[in-house]
């Protein structure tokens, strides 16, 4: 009788992955796992396999959205899914149409001053604070926050506030299903209101672009513009991996000596962190959004995945796949060949890699060239990790300098 797992496993340490994934990979690489809340699936493990599931149109994510109580997760109620992760092509074609020119590699590139210029201004207030200072609250949510707000066209006053109403929604377990669906009213309602403004005084923005290219004449509706725009501004991805790479980096002195020899290779040394850096812990609730729904019968590693079956993709197992990566459950800076899915694979590829790479390039960059002396202000052990969360990071990083 094939064994059943409890998905969710034992809670990973900071951003160690469960040495269940190197056992599942090589003896049980499509593994049937179960879960606290809907169906039981297939966790797929191996990078290969793993790629498949999320490129081939077998594997379906609107159907898992269409299943609704029947998700396998781990919270109680059904997470949130953001718009672009809701559906398949052809109609996922026509929403990333509205990303169409803002989050290019060249898009990416004239970002990038202005990148530096905000970095630099939220390192020249730390620098007036002093340490000990929290890098998460100090840097990483601002900086992302002020990049995205000025891609979509967000006022700089009003950002902040924006991403207190988000808070309800960015903190499980804290509020109570009334209190974020509020929240969520909330942004909705600000979000419309904003779109209104830019019919009325349209400005060289995202939201502009959507609004007069794309709403007015039809292509989406108003409640899929709110949506896409809404999901856009909450998304705390690049902060939590800006925190993850710099505490790797602070915890690997022998790299981070590397690098700081070695600036050239800065972007070598982000893939990297990107791969060896787990952005979802193994609990599918939301999470990164990959879990599929077979509709036909497939067979992978050997084991055949019948339609109407839930399916687990692991990115994090994926990464470390040693028939892939060279000692891969080592951090190695000045790796060249680094064929990692950090940003997913296929149709739901992440349309905003570019930009967040060059957002974790600037970012090393400006640190380690700023602060020569740049160390954690506490203890391994003493830094806090967020629980029960979609993604995973520090909760705070203390640093001195």
């Amino acid at each position: 009788m094939r064994k059943v797992y409890r998905y969710g496993f034992d809670p990973s340490h900071r951003l160690d992955p469960t040495s269940l994934y190197s056992t599942l990979r090589s003896e049980e690489p499509v593994a049937r796992v179960t879960l606290p809340h809907g169906e039981d699936g297939w966790l797929i493990t191996r990078h290969e396999s793993v790629k498949i599931v999320l490129k081939d149109p077998r594997f379906s994510r609107a159907a898992v959205v269409a299943a609704g109580e029947r998700i396998p997760r781990t919270p109680e109620f059904v997470p949130g899914i953001n718009p672009m992760a809701a559906v398949d092509p052809p109609d996922l074609g026509r929403q990333r149409r509205l990303l169409s020119g803002a989050f290019t590699r060249f898009a990416a590139e004239q970002r990038r001053p202005r990148a530096r210029q905000i970095a630099d201004e939220l390192i020249g207030e730390m620098v007036a604070t002093g340490p000990p200072l929290d890098l998460i609250a100090a840097f990483a949510l601002p900086f992302q926050a002020l990049i995205m707000g000025e891609i979509v066209g967000v006022p700089r006053s009003e950002i902040f506030q924006f991403r207190e109403w988000a808070r309800p929604n960015a903190t499980r377990g804290t509020y109570t299903p009334q209190e974020r669906a509020a929240a969520l009213a909330r942004m909705d309602e600000y979000v419309s209101s904003l779109i209104a403004r830019k019919r009325e005084q349209p400005g060289d923005d995202l939201l502009s672009t959507i609004v007069l290219s794309h709403l007015d004449r039809q292509q989406v509706t108003e409640k899929e513009a709110v949506d896409f725009t809404v999901s856009m501004l909450v998304n705390d991805t690049v902060a939590n991996q800006l925190g993850s790479c710099c505490y790797l980096l602070l915890t690997h002195p022998e790299q981070l000596s590397w690098l700081r020899a070695n600036m050239h290779r800065v972007p070598d040394a982000v893939e990297e962190l990107l791969r060896f850096a787990p952005l979802a812990p193994d609990i599918p609730g939301g999470g990164q959004g990959q879990v599929r729904m077979a509709m036909a019968d497939v067979e992978l590693d050997g084991v055949c995945i019948r339609a109407g079956e839930f399916v687990l993709p692991s990115i994090t197992s994926a990464n470390r796949d040693e028939r892939v990566f060279v000692d891969a459950d080592k951090l190695d800076l000045s790796r060249t060949s680094n064929p990692h899915i950090a940003f997913s694979h296929g149709p739901h590829h992440c349309p905003g890699d570019k930009l967040s790479r060059m957002e974790m390039q600037v970012t090393v960059d400006r640190l380690l060239t700023r602060f020569p002396n740049l160390a954690l202000a506490v203890s391994v052990d003493e830094v806090p990790w967020k629980q029960g969360m979609s993604s995973r990071g520090p909760k705070a990083l203390p640093l001195t300098w």
